[in-house]
């Protein structure tokens, strides 16, 4: 079997744990920025985002290119978009076998993280963009005040003014 194959694979995999972990971070400072409502700053992150996007996309494209590699080699009847690295790790040697897991298991927990600050991080844009749905509606809401009588003698009641033409 070509090792070289196998060690591509891991190199993929641990450049794609280092991105990943940088996203990690990047969606943690997310959470803060998002709290302070700094948009200029969540604009930037989300540039930075997008680039690291990209660069696992390629990494991606190589994966898929040893994965290929390794098959062959194997002599799976698989398709590079149908094998798993649970199955992967059946036909290695048992130090391949380890390494190739330990990559899998780092690579799915940080993604589970990610997942999980992420749904932080949209709750409280949902949250925020509730607050200002009800402030909007709030404002819109208030009756102009007018304090003159009808020709009943009656108090008018206040006018209902809109001042958005449009909800967001």
């Amino acid at each position: 079997m070509n090792n070289r194959n196998i060690d591509e694979l891991i190199n993929i995999l641990e450049r794609e744990i280092e991105i990943y972990g940088e996203l990690l971070k990047l969606s943690r400072d997310k959470t803060d920025v998002i709290v302070k409502g700094n948009t200029a700053e969540l604009d930037n992150i989300t540039k930075v985002e997008q680039t690291f996007v990209l660069d696992i996309g390629k990494l991606e494209a190589l994966r898929e290119k040893a994965v290929n590699g390794l098959v062959n080699d194997i002599g799976m009847n698989n398709t590079v978009s149908d094998i798993t690295i649970s199955e992967l790790i059946e036909y290695l040697d048992k130090e391949d076998a380890k390494k190739l897991e330990s990559c899998k298991k780092h690579l799915l927990n940080i993604i589970n993280e990610i997942k999980n600050v992420n749904d932080l991080n949209s709750k409280l844009i949902q949250n925020s963009i509730d607050y200002i749905n009800f402030s909007i509606n709030l404002l819109s809401s208030i009756p102009e005040a007018n304090n003159n009588y009808s020709k009943t003698g009656d108090t008018n009641e206040g006018i209902q003014r809109n001042y958005f033409d449009v909800k967001l």
